[in-house]
């Protein structure tokens, strides 16, 4: 009975590995390139994830990338060297770390619109805004 089971976890794995296959091959031959060539490369680092997800979000300019770039960057050393540091109680550190994250959201703040700002803040309460519309308007839905 058991070499049975066996039998029929072994076709099922089989045939699950042909239909991934197929859906692979069936990609390739209607013109596009396989699934995981198809997405765009994605940024190396935190920072330029961060900021390519901002510039996406809030149609940020290259001078706002550059501009803003820098205190990632510094943000997430100073995170870095916050988290080697073994001696502060967790209390406190965990209190650090939100200055810095709020420090470095200030200073980025000063760098956006005010409807980049107004986007930034729905972006992190979970609300989706079209970035060509003006700050308080609701997403028109066609």
């Amino acid at each position: 009975m058991r070499r049975v089971w066996n039998y029929i976890l072994a076709a099922c794995i089989l045939m699950g590995l042909i239909g991934v296959a197929q859906g692979m091959f069936a990609a390739q031959e209607a013109g596009g390139a396989p699934p995981s060539a198809q997405q765009a490369p994605r940024p190396r680092g935190r920072v330029e994830r961060q900021l390519q997800r901002m510039t996406e979000t809030l149609n940020l300019t290259d001078d706002q990338v550059a501009k803003i770039r820098p205190i990632l960057q510094n943000r997430n050393q100073q995170l870095k060297d916050l988290r080697g540091d073994s001696s502060l109680p967790q209390g406190e550190a965990r209190a650090k770390a939100a200055a810095i994250r709020r420090s470095a959201r200030e200073q980025i703040d000063q760098i956006l619109t005010p409807e980049q700002r107004e986007m930034e803040r729905a972006a992190r309460r979970g609300v989706r805004q079209k970035p060509t519309g003006q700050a308080g308007e609701l997403p028109q839905h066609q």
